[in-house]
């Protein structure tokens, strides 16, 4: 992956503007300083290393050869932003920093009389806590907490510069991330990811660290007996007479025998490695089960208060539904409901009188369907012998004529009367025989004039 530089890196106007050193201490232009600002940060992550001085700064950052003059002034603004720290204030305890502020104004005096020439490291921050952030990141995704220091080492060369190792272990163990533990360090154990302060270690972490560094020397001898073994077989085969060849392949077989040894030895290991590791599981789980059923004996609900939870829903549930009952029990105004019902009563008696008839100019007909005999109430029927022979006579011949008159015109060109006829008295209607209106398809007519 190559580094890629800012668009200005070509533009030399603008590359003779910002190598240049600022004019004055006092006031330092914000663009010259967020470029250099954002390119140091650039190619710290670039390079993996977080830790850097000076002159490697000028080194990387050279253009065209020409180192920038203003980087100096640059440090000390990203200082006083809190974005770069030197490196001996990176572990730096409140007593220490207290110490630290009383002897600086004696410090800066120092420092004009006697110029400082060592090499002064300091620490981009936002590049050290992403290289601190990956590594625990990816010992958390392998779920193991307990390295061996060549298994941590080579944990760390994939996100760090193997020169930045040791500080980056010191700032782990500043964070109370990681412990260490041997003299030199044999063994290196992770907090976990519940844990705010690693735990320290235990008998069983340095049982598993010597198992696990017994192993890793296993695999790496029968490692190099199997290349051994590999080359006495080439040169047998490459032997120019009988002798030579058998002696090759004579110690190859001691060489194989001795790889089954270790190969034997090697499962023990693993297999003792493994009980060690179940061991620690299970203390964790039986650790766990001990806060779990703490947590069960604190949460403990007693019957008696369930008991006194119920009481009080109920009364609350009665207090409710006496609530209800007395809002909706309300007495409303007496006067108002008695006037309401005086008006309720004449609207009734109005609705029930029958509509006037319908009036015309010349005559009212009056079609009388006759009912069907299940239509007609048992108490509304006539008798027989209520209309005699001539009555009725007459009337078949009224109901005759009607029927054979021709329909009037729609429209008239002139007022023409109406030939008046007698209508059938109402009481002859009235007296019409049950048998007579109980006749299918027979209709009535009367006309009626005014």
């Amino acid at each position: 992956m190559v580094f890629k530089w800012p668009s200005e890196w070509r533009d030399s106007d603008a590359m003779s503007y910002f190598i240049s050193d600022f004019a004055s201490t006092s006031v330092r232009p914000s663009r010259k300083l967020n470029f250099w600002s954002n390119l140091i940060c650039a190619v710290c992550q670039y390079r993996k290393t977080p830790f850097v001085t000076i002159s490697e700064l000028k080194r990387c950052l050279s253009w065209r050869g020409v180192p920038p003059q203003c980087l100096e002034g640059v440090l000390e603004e990203m200082q006083n932003k809190r974005t770069v720290l030197k490196l001996e204030k990176l572990t730096e305890t409140w007593s220490r920093w207290g110490l630290g502020v009383l002897a600086s104004p004696l410090t800066s005096v120092w420092r004009r009389i006697v110029p400082d020439t060592s090499e002064q490291k300091f620490v981009v921050v936002s590049v050290l806590e992403e290289c601190r952030s990956k590594v625990m990141n990816s010992v958390y995704h392998n779920d193991d907490l307990l390295f061996t220091i060549q298994e941590w080492n080579n944990l760390m060369l994939t996100f760090v510069h193997p020169s930045n190792l040791e500080n980056l272990n010191n700032y782990l163990g500043f964070r109370c991330d990681i412990v260490m533990y041997g003299d030199p360090v044999s063994l290196v154990k992770v907090r976990a990811p519940d844990e705010k302060v690693v735990s320290s270690i235990s008998q069983v972490d340095i049982a598993i660290g010597k198992a696990k560094a017994t192993r890793d020397a296993l695999c790496s001898q029968i490692k190099q007996l199997g290349g051994k073994v590999n080359d006495l077989l080439t040169a047998a085969r490459k032997a120019t007479n009988k002798n030579a060849a058998l002696y090759h392949l004579r110690r190859k077989k001691l060489y194989e025998r001795s790889i089954a040894k270790w190969e034997g030895a090697l499962n023990n290991t693993e297999s003792l490695l493994l009980q060690l590791e179940e061991s620690q599981h299970n203390k964790t789980i039986l650790s766990t089960l001990k806060v779990g059923a703490e947590a069960l004996k604190q949460n403990k609900v007693s019957l008696n208060e369930v008991d006194d939870i119920m009481d009080q829903l109920d009364e609350y549930k009665s207090y409710e539904d006496d609530l209800n009952s007395a809002m909706t029990s309300l007495d409303t105004n007496v006067d108002c409901d008695m006037s309401l019902s005086e008006e309720l009563a004449n609207l009734l008696a109005d609705n029930s009188e029958p509509p006037p008839k319908k009036q015309s100019q010349d005559r009212e007909v009056i079609d009388l369907t006759l009912e069907e005999e299940g239509d007609i109430p048992d108490n509304t029927r006539l008798q027989d012998n209520m209309l005699s022979s001539e009555e009725l006579a007459e009337l078949y011949s009224i109901q005759e004529e009607l029927d054979n008159a021709p329909p009037p015109p729609e429209e008239f060109d002139e007022v023409e009367h109406p030939v008046e006829r007698e209508a059938p008295p109402k009481e002859m209607l009235a007296r019409l025989s049950p048998e007579l209106r109980r006749k299918p398809g027979r209709k009535l007519v009367g006309t009626l004039m005014e």
